[in-house]
């Protein structure tokens, strides 16, 4: 079984379904994990969710949260959360949405429901932003898996895959992997395939 992972779409579906593509994705063969960071900045977050929760209910794909995504769920009922996503992006994925208030409220229940804060196998821990040094993955706190960032060796025997550090192409750190390539910035969005570690851009 391949492991494909993609981190931080950011509401671009074409350059989500062109990795996808050049990855040769097979649900059937492929475990897909996705990182988080679906909505906000990019043009269509609305296509990027519906797509997203298509691979979750019928691919059986893993999508973890991100910290634009906990951003989009609690602003439903927490004002400093909407006041805080509205200086990070809440105007693109308003846009996309246009009208279909009703199926924002959907997407964010769903969400809230369904996105995971980070998934482990034998030899990887998959996160959005990462995980603090020498703390216990059980033991580690919401804020910084959604928000972290370093470069400091982990420390937990595993490697650990995530995004939300825009980096010029994926970087390798001791025990680390950040595949954040700033797709919303005019970079490219990486998926990176293991154990092979072939990388996919688009």
């Amino acid at each position: 079984m391949r492991y494909l992972v993609v981190s931080d779409i950011h509401g671009d579906i074409e350059k989500f379904e062109r990795v996808l593509k050049k990855a040769e994705y097979q649900p059937d063969k492929d475990q897909l994990i996705l990182l988080g960071d679906y909505v906000d900045r990019g043009p269509d977050s609305r296509e990027v969710v519906k797509k997203v929760k298509r691979l979750v209910e019928e691919d059986g794909a893993i999508a973890l949260k991100g910290n634009h995504d906990d951003l989009f769920i609690r602003a439903k009922h927490e004002s400093k959360a909407m006041e805080l996503w509205k200086l990070n992006g809440a105007s693109t994925t308003f846009q996309s949405y246009k009208h279909h208030m009703e199926e924002v409220y959907h997407d964010q229940e769903w969400m809230r429901d369904h996105l995971d804060m980070y998934y482990e196998t034998e030899h990887y821990i998959f996160v959005h932003a990462g995980l603090k040094p020498h703390i216990p993955l059980e033991k580690q706190e919401e804020h910084t898996m959604l928000w972290t960032r370093h470069t400091d060796e982990i420390g937990l025997g595993k490697t650990v895959v995530h995004g939300h550090t825009p980096v010029e192409d994926v970087a390798y750190y001791r025990d680390h992997i950040d595949i954040d390539t700033g797709a919303v910035y005019g970079g490219k969005l990486s998926l990176l395939e293991l154990p092979s570690h072939q990388v996919y851009t688009a």
